[in-house]
């Protein structure tokens, strides 16, 4: 796992932790009321409406859920952007999945585990808060096979086999996107 080692970027991890435990415990909070609003009939609302006290478990369980979900999903995303370098940008990311994680297949529903992310200087695999691998544009090149499966390579080897997540976006912007960039690093 990629720590941080500055004080700067442990702030940065604690400060996007905190907005996205607050941001889940809101959504937690509030999607148990929207989904019963939707599906009560207006004519069993007055009934039940005194036993309003009975829903308030649920909601502190949902938002405590919602709380955990997104303090992890921000200290991810604090850890990633910690990372970064100095003047490095991150230009886009896209969720991305290999065929094949620990000789097992991987299915097309692990979705936010893996993230390959393109910066102005290289690109990034990402598993969760772990960095897998970061390369300068200079040493990377990508090709797609029927359009779905896209290897990096890293000088003659090839370093990663990944599919895109959902696995109807194909890869034309990625491809385009580092043609340019590896033209302006070889510059």
């Amino acid at each position: 796992m990629t720590k941080p080692a500055d004080g700067e970027g442990q702030r940065l991890v604690r400060r996007r932790a905190v907005r996205g435990a607050v941001v889940g415990g809101a959504v937690g909070a509030v999607w148990p009321l929207g989904g019963v609003i939707g599906l009560v009939p207006p004519e069993l609302v007055e009934p039940f409406a005194r036993w309003w006290w009975l829903g308030v478990p649920v909601l502190l369980a949902c938002s405590a859920v919602g709380t955990w979900i997104g303090m992890r999903f921000g200290r991810t995303d604090g850890i990633r952007e910690a990372a970064l370098e100095p003047g490095e940008t991150v230009l886009s990311a896209y969720a991305v999945r290999p065929p094949v994680v620990d000789g097992r297949p991987t299915r097309p529903t692990e979705l936010d585990r893996f993230e390959l992310r393109m910066t102005n200087r290289g690109l990034q695999l990402w598993d969760g808060p772990g960095r897998l691998w970061s390369h300068p544009w200079s040493e990377v090149r990508l090709t797609t096979v029927k359009g779905s499966l896209l290897l990096v390579h890293h000088g003659d080897q090839e370093i990663a086999e990944l599919l895109p997540v959902p696995e109807t976006i194909g890869w034309d912007a990625l491809l385009l996107g580092a043609r340019r960039l590896r033209a302006a690093s070889a510059r």
